[in-house]
């Protein structure tokens, strides 16, 4: 799982704790990711006021053969990036943010199947949207870009590296906003 909630501070931090333990106990009591969101969501509508909301993608992976479901609640797309550098399969909304609306009711995807040598990607919205001193956006084709350069790499060290490739696009010694990623590659 990873997520994001809307604002910075104490606030924010307690809504994701409080959004994990849903899913923490959810997960153990129900098999579909859809589910699982759609009850979060009923949940923290009850507990959230208008500005805030919660982005969501959660995942589940299966070893044999190597694939994944996952369902996505508004949150930053995420990628599969194959042997030649290439997207092979965004992982785009499921569903709107949680928090909103309590009747929503969440998709999941079909079984997507992970072949050996992709790097599956992640990612909160803090990394795209770092800009330049004249104004450019960091944005994914620089991720892609980066993490293929440093494909060989354990996950940890990728990400390391696309930190710096940020902090040096900025020029700044650290981001602005979360930064948070998750490099899972497939070996067989």
């Amino acid at each position: 799982m990873i997520g994001d909630v809307s604002g910075h501070g104490l606030g924010p931090a307690i809504l994701m704790a409080e959004t994990r333990a849903y899913l923490r106990v959810l997960s153990r009591n129900r098999e579909y990711l859809n589910e699982i969101l759609t009850r979060t969501n009923q949940v923290l509508v009850e507990d959230m006021d208008a500005n805030r909301y919660v982005t969501l993608t959660l995942l589940r992976l299966i070893s044999r053969p190597s694939a994944f479901i996952y369902a996505n609640a508004g949150h930053t797309p995420g990628f599969i990036i194959g042997l030649d550098g290439q997207v092979r399969q965004k992982l785009t909304r499921t569903g709107i943010v949680l928090g909103r609306k309590a009747d929503t009711i969440y998709n999941q995807s079909e079984y997507i199947a992970l072949e050996e040598g992709d790097i599956l990607v992640l990612l909160t919205d803090g990394m795209q949207e770092i800009f330049s001193p004249d104004g450019e956006m960091f944005g994914t084709e620089r991720i892609i870009k980066t993490i293929h350069e440093n494909r060989e790499r354990p996950s940890k060290e990728i990400i390391e590296a696309l930190y710096k490739a940020g902090t040096d696009f900025s020029q700044t010694p650290a981001l602005d906003d979360d930064f948070t990623c998750i490099i899972i590659k497939v070996k067989h």
